[in-house]
């Protein structure tokens, strides 16, 4: 039952007359509780007339650990707190598991990753067999040819010699369409050519085909 504080008595004074009476409450029930047993112990103690050494050193160890254990409790009495023994600690302790073994999946191997080609970009510039550009260098097509692109020349990167001309290196996805808009302008330079994109080549592989037929 909380002690009433006079009126004037702010909370955090309320507060602690309630926690001051409480603890002298338990204070007291500790005191009837343990009383007899310290009387006890005691009595105990005194009860040491006509006792050999050794058996006297026996009484006050056991009277030591007694009083000891007594003491653990009234303490923990006092300040509210369970004291743990030993049939607590059977009672409450959690069942060992027996640990269950799962049996692991073979780990299946990535699968590689197939690289796809990369698309070929080049604009192709197909010239005949006795075509005069056929005997100039690569390097001086390019540069001849970049003067004439005139604002677009920064579409051209690279000029490349191929076996039926010249492929035309663009310097980016984006550049191949400037330089595509500007197929008149190639034509006009190099007359008499054919100009067209890579034709895409996709390779099969076919099984169990004879070799002879007949």
């Amino acid at each position: 039952m909380a002690r009433k504080g006079s009126g004037t008595d702010g909370p955090l004074q309320t507060a602690l007359l309630e926690s001051t009476f409480a603890a002298t409450t338990r204070a007291s029930e500790g005191q009837k509780i343990f009383s007899p047993i310290a009387a006890l112990l005691d009595k105990h103690r005194s009860q040491t007339a006509g006792l050999a050494p050794h058996l006297l050193r026996a009484l006050t160890a056991l009277s030591d650990d007694l009083a000891s254990i007594a003491q653990q409790h009234f303490n923990a009495y006092i300040s509210g707190l369970e004291q743990s023994t030993y049939a607590t600690i059977t009672q409450h302790a959690p069942a060992k598991s027996t640990p269950t073994t799962h049996s692991k999946a073979p780990a299946k191997k990535p699968m590689p990753l197939i690289k796809q080609p990369l698309p070929d970009n080049r604009l192709f510039v197909r010239l005949p067999a006795d075509h005069a550009a056929r005997k100039m260098e690569a390097y001086t097509i390019y540069s001849s040819l970049r003067s004439q692109l005139n604002s677009n020349s920064a579409a051209l990167k690279e000029v490349q010699t191929t076996k039926t001309g010249f492929a035309l290196c663009p310097s980016s996805p984006e550049a191949f369409l400037a330089l595509e808009a500007q197929k008149e302008i190639i034509s006009a330079f190099f007359v008499n050519c054919q100009i067209e994109r890579s034709s895409r080549w996709v390779s099969y592989r076919v099984t169990n085909v004879p070799r002879k037929i007949g």
